[in-house]
């Protein structure tokens, strides 16, 4: 009898652990088993990058979890504006992605602007769930990626990821 191979665990299998990054400034689950990318993979990964993130969480490079910690000044009153100039600079930069949704969700009594879209890659499509809100008056922005095939057991995981983001003051 022939079995068929199940190569990544089902999402409803993927256990989410409560993690502290950015030196305690934000807690968040991740999914268990990820680990933090390597300055090697990071040099490789984000070679043509404008900027690389701070951290990536990542399970062997299939899935990822970015958090950029930037210099950019951010409130509550400004989640509105970076939304809206994000929404119109990545609308223009990803001619060709698909869109499934973008503005401004509560987490945790906080504002929080996110994108999600599909745009092709080297070859293939990745899911993105883009995330950002102020964090001790900066910007952070949150970013999971995963290959198209993986947007069915993932997208639910990442809605999850940026439902659980809380910035510590």
């Amino acid at each position: 009898m022939l079995m068929a191979s199940r190569p990544v665990a089902p999402a409803a299998e993927i256990e989410l652990i409560k993690k502290h990054v950015l030196s305690e400034r934000v807690e968040v689950l991740i999914p268990k088993g990820f680990e933090v990318m390597t300055e090697q993979q990071m040099d490789f990964t984000y070679a043509h990058a404008s900027s690389r993130p701070s951290v990536v969480f990542t399970n062997n490079n299939l899935v990822s979890l970015a958090f950029s910690y930037t210099d950019n000044d951010a409130d509550q009153d400004m989640v509105a504006v970076y939304q809206e100039n994000f929404a119109k600079a990545y609308h223009k930069q990803y001619k060709d992605a698909t869109w499934f949704g973008e503005g401004i969700k509560e987490v945790g009594n906080r504002k929080t602007g996110y994108l999600e879209y599909m745009k092709p890659e080297m070859g293939h499509e990745v899911y993105t769930l883009v995330f950002f809100t102020d964090v001790q008056g900066k910007l952070l922005i949150c970013t999971f990626n995963c290959a198209d095939r993986q947007k069915p057991e993932w997208e639910p995981l990442a809605k999850k990821i940026m439902a659980s983001l809380k910035a510590n003051s």
